[in-house]
């Protein structure tokens, strides 16, 4: 059991995260997060980036924590999972980033 835990604790990581980014930019949408202002952009892009940055953080914490295993064919999994984790936080919190907030 433990060893499913670390193989799969990048993925799990990034799908939580996902599900939280997306929560929050239907929260901040409608709460109207977008339209205050704060320390030169908006409450909304500030909580969505440092939102995202945290858990991109999180991801390279896990995927760094895999390479410490000890060699053999559980290390390449979990090596393997936890950087596919780590690009798919990149991909899919990018948007933040770069996208407008609220339509």
């Amino acid at each position: 059991m433990r060893l499913l835990l670390h193989i799969s604790a990048g993925l799990i990581v990034w799908a939580a995260g996902f599900s939280l980014l997306y929560a929050l930019h239907g929260l901040g949408c409608e709460s109207g997060w977008h339209q205050r202002p704060f320390m030169g952009g908006t409450l909304f892009r500030w909580i969505m980036l440092s939102t995202w940055v945290a858990l991109c953080l999180a991801t390279l914490a896990i995927a760094h924590r895999s390479l410490r295993l000890p060699p053999g064919f559980t290390r390449k999994v979990t090596v393997g999972t936890a950087f596919a984790a780590l690009a798919a936080m990149a991909v899919t919190g990018a948007p933040v980033a770069l996208t407008s907030a609220c339509l």
